[in-house]
């Protein structure tokens, strides 16, 4: 790591390790998943360690993966992230140079050591990052609040917001009108769901882990409208601009008004009709999060 860039986060790195801060002697034990076809191998080898030889509290595995791994191998991984946490141990799940399209991280896989040197990728945006999705954004009793570091994250939320809204009546009553203008767009349900929702994830204390929940349900980590409005207005760290910016320039979702989309906005009017009892547009219209295009 550079050394400046060392000096500014406090953490070095290691052979061994990737980086270490020797303030709290915190690890973040970082794989890389550039073209694996399994990249839940990894995860799978660092969980089967933790049960002969425990992960220590303060250190955290993360995965990074590229776009050139398919969504649907990406997904199993990030799911796999849950089984790691339900089993005690720090794990999370990011993006990996969200800005390349799977054609490009296969060809710079292919270069030499020297020739990557000289694509000059943003290897501190990518450290960031990494650092971004595993350190808390707010520490509770029962749990911590995290960024979301992986599209699957943002999509489960955006789902469980639409569900709560449209079947939970208590849900509703506490959410009630919301003056919202970022909206995240899942190209798949063809849903929103504000961004600030989206861009947050409740993680558990493996202490006070609640039952499995039905498989129906969204993993333990989803954010819901009960936690959501429990935390907004009340801790400042919970942010919809940190919330927005996360979103966008530290995962690469693309920012698109909707006077640029004309299709999109009509999905949108669709779509805001049916909860326009929870959500009031701001007057400057909406803003709508996309995922990077090589999603897919």
């Amino acid at each position: 790591m550079p050394e400046e860039l060392s000096d500014i986060l406090g953490y070095s790195s290691r052979a061994d390790v990737l980086l270490e801060r020797e303030e709290d002697h915190r690890k973040l034990w970082i794989e890389f998943e550039v073209s694996r076809a399994d990249p839940v191998a990894n995860h799978a080898k660092f969980a089967t360690t933790h049960l002969f030889q425990a992960q220590q509290t303060n250190d955290a595995f993360i995965s990074m993966v590229s776009s050139h791994v398919a969504r649907g191998r990406r997904n199993l991984a990030a799911n796999t992230i849950a089984l790691m946490r339900e089993i005690g141990m720090n794990a999370f799940q990011t993006v990996l140079l969200p800005q390349l399209s799977p054609k490009n991280i296969k060809r710079i896989n292919h270069l030499s050591e020297q020739s990557i040197v000289n694509e000059f990728l943003d290897i501190k945006a990518e450290i960031l990052r990494a650092i971004a999705v595993s350190e808390s954004v707010l520490d509770l009793q029962d749990r911590r609040l995290h960024f979301v570091g992986d599209f699957l994250e943002i999509f489960l939320n955006l789902r469980q917001w639409n569900h709560e809204i449209l079947h939970d009546p208590t849900a509703r009553d506490k959410w009630g009108q919301r003056t919202i203008t970022y909206f995240v767009f899942d190209p798949y349900s063809k849903q929103f769901a504000p961004s600030k929702f989206c861009a947050y994830s409740g993680i558990w204390n493996h202490q006070e882990s609640i039952s499995p929940l039905p498989v129906s349900q969204s993993p333990k980590s989803v954010m819901t409208i009960d936690f959501y409005v429990m935390l907004d207005g009340v801790y400042k760290n919970f942010d919809g601009r940190r919330a927005r910016i996360h979103l966008t320039d530290c995962l690469g979702m693309m920012a698109i008004d909707a006077k640029q989309e004309e299709n999109l906005a009509q999905s949108f009017e669709k779509w805001s009709e049916i909860f326009e009892d929870s959500i009031r547009v701001h007057p400057k219209g909406p803003i709508f999060l996309l995922p990077p295009s090589w999603f897919k």
